[in-house]
């Protein structure tokens, strides 16, 4: 899935040069500049608890979700040339999986230090955390992707500062999603819920 472009690609090159900086932690003049003008509303992700965080994703997610028509499943409109008349919803739904994975990448690579990076991928391992415990499956997809992607992957000297826990937690959850045999770990945790309410990763639909 295509997270990065335009720029957070920019921001991406800034934050994987700071990683490699021996002597300093802080981004380049330049990437701080393109921090200030990349939105006009920029909030703290860090002033809001994991538990808020994963409430507010799934509140948004919900209505999403429940607009999604049978038809546009049964007939993987989705996958049409005419999706997003085909399958509107179902387009809708997959674009908030987009926006959520984007958002992460694109917070923690705003971060100005190496320490606030660090606490920053530490929120949204826990933030992931909470979504799998909301079954919100859809966004904790999308979060674990984000996590995953290149931009977030290599930075090799943010995640060696998360905590034992954070670590395991983060590979926890990696495992319950991974593509393995076809989501095989993913089926059979939905089937495990029985008749408890969840927000489907869609390709699991």
């Amino acid at each position: 899935m295509d997270l990065m472009n335009g720029q957070a690609s920019n921001v991406n090159i800034a934050a994987t040069a700071s990683e490699k900086s021996s002597s300093s932690e802080s981004l380049s003049d330049k990437g701080s500049e393109l921090k200030k003008s990349f939105d006009a509303v920029v909030f703290d992700v860090l002033k809001v608890t994991p538990e808020e965080y994963a409430g507010q994703i799934t509140l948004m997610d919900v209505p999403v979700f429940k607009a999604i028509q049978p038809d546009e499943l049964s007939s993987c409109g989705w996958n049409k040339k005419e999706k997003y008349s085909s399958a509107p919803n179902a387009v809708a739904f997959t674009r908030r999986f987009n926006h959520v994975s984007f958002w992460v990448v694109r917070e923690i690579l705003h971060a100005q230090t190496l320490k606030i990076r660090a606490e920053v991928l530490s929120h949204y391992i826990k933030t992931a955390k909470k979504l799998y415990e909301l079954n919100n499956l859809h966004a904790l997809m999308a979060v674990v992707s984000g996590l995953q992607s290149a931009p977030i992957f290599r930075l090799t000297k943010t995640w060696a500062l998360l905590s034992r826990k954070d670590k395991t937690t983060f590979e926890k959850l990696e495992y319950v999603m991974s593509k393995e045999d076809n989501y095989k770990r993913l089926r059979d945790y939905i089937s495990s819920l029985k008749m408890t309410p969840c927000i489907p990763y869609l390709v699991d639909l």
